[in-house]
């Protein structure tokens, strides 16, 4: 808290001897903004060299290089060691964004939140990238601006980039080991002041363990936009999609002794369906005013293996939102007003109810170029928020009423010879989960109030010729964090987390080749557990303590390789029971890519793509005998077997 107030004040004192010229271009679609401006970070586009955030945008381009079909694998490729996974191909990989827990990252689709009602996260498998041409990472809490569960960060995907006169499109199939195949349909057509797009992806894959019916998954995605008059713009993008998931592990507990034969079910797996509607107009009012109105829907609905005995328990989730902003430019100034208004409700099966949420916020966004090279930012949002519940077999629980306001100051200070300083630091919370109160209501726990947090980051970059370089460091702490409780089996206030990590990179990029190399390491602690302990609580499981690794490519003449490599090494591992002579899990997972891309034509493309290269291949017999045990390379989450190495070749046609 006494950091953010010295930035304060000292960006206040720069302010009122400062002069100002800042301005800003005319509304565009938020998927056409270039690769080097954020347009999650802040309320108005900014250069990412100019925000004191902690962001990170990969373009169109990015995304079709990482040979990635939906965002867990995006996720895993470009940000290693920031998500986990529960297993092979299409299971629950969820973020961890800065150390933070998956509940504490909100996921969007052109600004509406896609994340599961219920509040428990989302599974970045089921997130496919079918007509995604940007996504933006920002890491570190961010309430100030998108409100509750933001305090680990958030990942926005953005569609809608305006299309060319005329009928393109690009189709691309491939085929390869372990199963795989997919195919990819990217067409558009422009026409006067609009467009259209529509995109299609598909992909199956066999389980990394036999299974009775192979991963697959669908996705399709249709956006419309046109120019009304001058100055402005509506979009409609409308997404579908569908995956199922074998999950054939029943009980991955710890012990030495082989695993029953009940334990493993071929047949056994999750399905999901989720929809997103989203109509946005933007425009300006005036040359220094300009405003966005987005009205959308999402909806969820997935069906989940029961904890005990056969059958499938389905849970399901409904959010609308209705969001608008008004930006006014004066000078170097910049001012924005936003206002957000959504409604969820949540259906589950265990407990088995119902539970609604309504939020209202209003929030404040100031930008200043102070000097010529010192630019302060300050963003505050206060929000109301309610929440109730129906149960079909007991009373329920009381409808609960509270209100919480947040803020964020930072200030970027570009300094002679490609230097960067930054920082930024605030408040942000979460609401209690709907699943959290709704489990407590039927389980006689405790009442649950809002968890609350204070972090502090900063970071420094250097760019000259070809050479770059960064380093980031952040520090979250929880107030009141709601965990399970062991003692009593319900959800509880009360545990303060501590979450803090130091990233950096460098790179070097030539004409025809670049290379990059990045190390992070990063700690979470249950402050409130004993010494020994506070690596091993159920708030901290499952977080590596470093992660490193190296991009590069390579182009020459008509080819063109891609390597990444990573490494995730010792990790916080399953609480409970886990052996305490152990420690923290001693397992390491490497991860290597290959890419080879050759141009046939103009227009044609094939490419040779090896993927989990590392790993070794786990049968059911071996998950029976736990031969994969402790083993490096075989898991990230202990006992589930990570995908085995497989080889992909694909064509690529545009027209």
């Amino acid at each position: 808290m006494q950091a953010t107030r010295i930035l304060f004040i000292l960006a206040l004192g720069a302010y009122l001897s400062a002069e100002t010229t800042e301005s800003t271009d005319r509304p565009k679609p938020k998927a056409d903004a270039a690769a080097t401006v954020t347009v999650t970070a802040e309320a108005s586009p900014v250069d990412l060299a100019k925000t004191p955030n902690a962001v990170r945008v990969y373009d169109l381009e990015a995304i079709q290089r990482s040979g990635a079909r939906n965002l867990a694998e995006l996720l895993q490729r470009l940000l290693p060691g920031q998500s986990t996974s529960g297993g092979g191909i299409g299971t629950a990989v969820q973020p961890l964004l800065g150390g933070t827990r998956p509940q504490d990252v909100v996921v969007t689709l052109d600004g509406l939140r896609i994340t599961d009602a219920s509040g428990l996260g989302v599974n970045l498998s089921d997130l496919g990238l079918a007509g995604v041409s940007r996504v933006e990472v920002q890491q570190g809490p961010c309430s100030s601006r998108f409100g509750s569960d933001a305090m680990g960060g958030v990942i926005a995907l953005y569609t809608g980039a305006p299309a060319n006169s005329g009928f393109a499109g690009v189709l691309a199939m491939g085929s390869g080991t372990q199963g795989h195949s997919h195919v990819e349909l990217a067409d558009s057509y422009g026409w006067g002041k609009g467009w259209a797009r529509f995109a299609f992806l598909g992909s199956r894959e066999d389980q990394a363990t036999e299974s009775a019916k192979p991963y697959r998954a669908a996705g399709s995605l249709l956006t419309l936009g046109q120019e009304i008059g001058e100055n402005h713009l509506l979009t409609l993008t409308y997404r579908n999609s569908f995956a199922g998931t074998p999950l054939p592990w029943k009980d991955a507990g710890l012990g030495t002794a082989p695993h029953p034969e009940s334990a493993y079910d071929a047949s056994r797996e999750v399905a999901q369906r989720n929809e997103q509607l989203v109509a946005t107009l933007r425009g300006a009012l005036l040359p220094e005013i300009n405003y966005e109105l987005m009205v959308g829907q999402a909806l969820q609905d997935r069906r989940e293996p029961k904890f005990s005995g056969g059958g499938y328990d389905p849970y399901g989730s409904r959010r609308t939102q209705i969001q608008g902003s008004l930006n006014w430019s004066l000078a170097r100034h910049t001012f924005s007003l936003g206002i957000e208004h959504i409604e969820d409700t949540a259906k589950t099966t265990y407990p088995e109810g119902q539970g609604k949420g309504r939020h209202d916020a209003i929030s404040l966004d100031f930008a200043s170029l102070l000097t010529q090279d010192l630019r302060f930012t300050l963003s505050a949002r206060n929000q109301r928020d309610s929440q109730n519940f129906t149960f079909t077999t007991s009373p329920g629980a009381p409808d609960t009423k509270n209100s919480q306001t947040t803020y964020k100051a930072g200030l970027n200070w570009t300094l002679p010879g490609g230097f960067r300083v930054y920082a930024s630091g605030g408040s942000a919370f979460s609401n209690p989960l709907l699943y959290q109160v709704m489990y407590n209501a039927t389980n006689d726990g405790e009442p649950l109030r809002n968890e609350k947090s204070r972090f502090l980051q900063m970071g420094g970059s250097w760019a000259r010729g070809p050479w770059t370089a960064k380093i980031e460091a952040s520090r979250t702490t929880f107030d009141s964090a709601v965990l399970f409780d062991l003692n009593t089996f319900t959800y509880a206030n009360g545990q303060d987390l501590r979450f803090q990590g130091i990233e950096g990179s460098t790179g070097y990029r030539a004409a025809a080749w670049g290379i990059e190399g990045f190390w992070r390491n990063q700690e979470a602690r249950d402050l409130k557990a004993s010494q020994v302990d506070q690596l091993r609580s159920a708030a901290v499981l499952r977080r590596p303590f470093n992660t490193f690794g190296l991009r590069a490519d390579a182009t020459r003449g008509d080819f063109r390789v891609d390597f990444s490599w990573s490494w995730q090494g010792p990790r916080y591992e399953t609480f409970g029971g886990f052996p305490a002579e152990l420690g923290p899990s001693r397992v390491h997972f490497n991860e290597l890519s290959v890419a080879l891309t050759w141009k046939l034509s103009p227009k044609v493309d094939a490419a040779l793509r090896g993927d989990h290269l590392l790993q070794p291949h786990v049968s059911k017999a071996d998950w029976l005998a736990r031969r994969s045990d402790f083993q490096n390379d075989a898991y990230v989450a202990y006992n589930f077997p990570a995908q085995p190495p497989v080889a992909i070749l694909e064509l690529r046609v545009r027209y």
